[in-house]
Parts: C-alpha cells; structure tokens; sequence
C-alpha cells in the first residue's frame, strides 16, 4: 500500500538520531538535546497536580482556558507595548503545534516560505506538510545576519510568509536591527506574512533585544510564537502559545482545534501566574556555561558566534575539510563524545553544542573535543 511520499521522503529527526548513537555508545556524553537539565518549576507542578486531583478532566475550551489566555496577552502586552486581546491568543502543545497551526492557517497548496538557515530542523517538514515549498535563505557565514540581495532573489510571486527565530537555533544568535528591518520591508512590499518563533526570546544574555513586535504596520501580518518549555524547563509538560490578529488568530484556532483539540485543562489551571516566576537564574546559569564553552573553542582555536540567547554554542569544523556528518560519527565512536552535525540545520561545516547540561559534564565534554581536534590537527 502507498503511503504519504511527504513523510516517505522525509527523514527523522537528525538531532534524535545523534542521540540514539550516543545512548548506544557506553560511556559517551551527549551534548546534542536542547533540553534544561532543571525540573519545571514546583509550583506549577503543584498546581497542575491539585488541578488534576480536582478533577479538571474534561475538555476546555479549544483555544484554551480564558484566564491563561488573558494572562499570556497581558505579559506579551507589557513586554512589547503591543495591544493583543485574549481571542487573538492561543494556547498550544508546544510552539511546534503553535507554529503548524500558524502554517495550515495561511498556506494554500504550492506556496513558498522563507527560512533563514541554519535553521531548526522542524521548519521544512512542517512547512512541506502544510502543503507549502520550503525556500532556505543562507544567512551571512560572517555574522548570520540575513543579505538583503538574497533576500530580494529568494522572493517570487509564490512567497507567502518568511519564518523566522531570534535568538536562532543552532547559532545562538540575534537578528539585528537591520536584518529585521529588511524582513519588515519585505513583508510591507510583498504582503508576506511573518512567522516570529521567539521560543528562546527568554534567555537572552544581552539588555538589547530588537525584534519587530510592536510595529503597528506588522500589526495584521506578524506571527508570534512562543512556549514556556526553554525558559521555565518544561519541555515535556508540551505547553506553548501563539498571538496574531484576530482574522489570523480565527484560523489559526480553528487548524488547531483540528490538529489536537486542546491542551489539557489541569496542564493549562498549572500555568497560571506563570509570567511571575522569575528565569533570571537560569539565564545566569547558563551565561556561565556558555563562557565555559567559548573559553574552550578559544583555546582550541575553532572559531564561533558569541550566543546571545538560547543555549548552543555553534562552533566551525571547516578546516579539518571532512563533512560535519563524518566529524561527528568519528567524535562519538573516538571519544565518545555526541554533538549535533550542522547538516542537521541546513548548512555544513559547523557542529551544534547544547550547554545546558551541568558543568562538570560540559568540561569533560571539552576535554574530549579538545583531544578529538587535536588527533585530526596531528
């Protein structure tokens, strides 16, 4: 029997693949899953598990519960002087479930999306299943900021929507003011749309963050995705949100009231007053990983992008001249040591480090990488 040739022709996860090498490999650290090594927070534990004790069982509203909806408007609202209502929010499984029902809501079949790579891994996938034609737009290898002459090629009457992350995943890096004022005139020029996946816009290892969130011309055309798995450890708890214009919004509900119906209420009840609890001592912990690892890649001479948010280090490989792949499979198997090759996010010749992992664990790491690059530099 034939079976979808979307997914056929689409492979797994590469990031879980690396994974699953390493977990074969005894004795290897793996530093390949954006994952906090922190617990979600005990209050909201608490309060999911009194919601659920209670017997918040039955189905919620699709959208999500209003109180948490009103919540999430009103700390988005504060944060970024914008005027977002509770009907033009909605609460998802995850940002990966916020970001296919933004793609379902505005795609018709054959319609082309903009993805600045290196990218997650998730975008083409997801884009392909909406039924749309994934379009990589390769950020400057200097600086991972977007060209605007590749900007303007990358563009054709079939461009319906540009989807983007700052703080990127792999880079760690930040959009700067001028690569988000050439997606601003790009969407006005050519009435794209623009999908903004801000799931890492919470840790953020600078006070100056440009983004284009309350920009009243963007007000009908911008997508804003976030969850609350990176910044308050709760990957697996799978709660995310969206906000958008309430004609955008109205669609997007409806895609993902299609998708999964709803979060689960008692998961929802947890996450009240969520915006409360501080992430500042997560942010430090992790700038101080981070400063581990660059002293590392300084010492090892491999040159990177300083991150300013998330939690990867993105470190170049090209002067060994052997793929990504290749550097990979061989760190594993040598010294047992798992890093995410940048094949993985659409460009070569770089490796993806997760620091979110303790210290300890992040010097041995070193260690072993430094050995690695020092046999293939012998």
């Amino acid at each position: 029997m034939e079976l979808s040739h979307r997914l056929v022709n689409t492979p797994p996860s590469g990031i879980r693949r690396i994974g699953q090498l390493a977990k074969a490999r005894p004795g290897c650290i793996a530093l390949s899953i954006g994952e906090p090594d922190q617990d979600a927070p005990e209050s909201v534990r608490r309060h999911i598990s009194d919601a659920i004790l209670a017997g918040d069982t039955h189905y919620p509203p699709n959208a999500g519960i209003t109180p948490l909806r009103s919540e999430i408007a009103q700390a988005v609202n504060e944060r970024f002087s914008t005027d977002y209502t509770a009907a033009e929010t909605v609460v998802t499984i995850g940002s990966t479930e916020a970001l296919a029902s933004a793609l379902f809501a505005i795609l018709n079949p054959g319609d082309e999306v903009i993805v600045p790579i290196p990218s997650f891994g998730l975008y083409q996938p997801q884009i392909e299943m909406a039924g749309g034609v994934f379009v990589p737009l390769r950020l400057r290898s200097s600086d991972f900021q977007i060209d605007a002459e590749s900007l303007e090629k990358a563009i054709t009457p079939r461009t319906r929507a540009i989807l983007f992350a700052s703080p990127n995943n792999p880079t760690g890096t930040l959009l700067r003011p001028e690569s988000l004022r050439l997606l601003r005139e790009a969407a006005l020029a050519h009435s794209l749309y623009l999908i903004d996946d801000s799931v890492y816009d919470r840790l953020l290892y600078t006070d100056h963050f440009p983004t284009l969130m309350g920009d009243p011309a963007l007000r009908d055309r911008l997508i804003y995705v976030n969850a609350f798995s990176k910044a308050y450890a709760m990957t697996g708890v799978r709660i995310g949100y969206a906000l958008a214009d309430e004609p955008v919004m109205t669609q997007m509900i409806k895609a993902h009231s299609f998708l999964v119906v709803s979060v689960a209420g008692c998961i929802q009840s947890g996450c009240r007053s969520i915006f409360s609890l501080p992430v500042q001592d997560s942010v430090r912990i992790y700038q101080q990983r981070r400063d581990i690892l660059c002293r590392a890649m300084d010492e090892m001479r491999l040159p990177y992008p300083v991150p300013e948010g998330a939690f990867y280090l993105f470190p170049s490989i090209q002067e060994f001249g052997i793929p990504d792949e290749s550097f990979c499979m061989q760190l594993i198997d040598q010294e047992g040591l798992a890093l995410v090759p940048s094949s993985c996010f659409g460009i070569p010749g770089h490796v993806r480090i997760s620091f979110c992992y303790e210290t300890s664990v992040l010097e041995e790491g070193m260690r072993r990488l430094a050995r690695f690059v020092h046999s293939l530099r012998g």
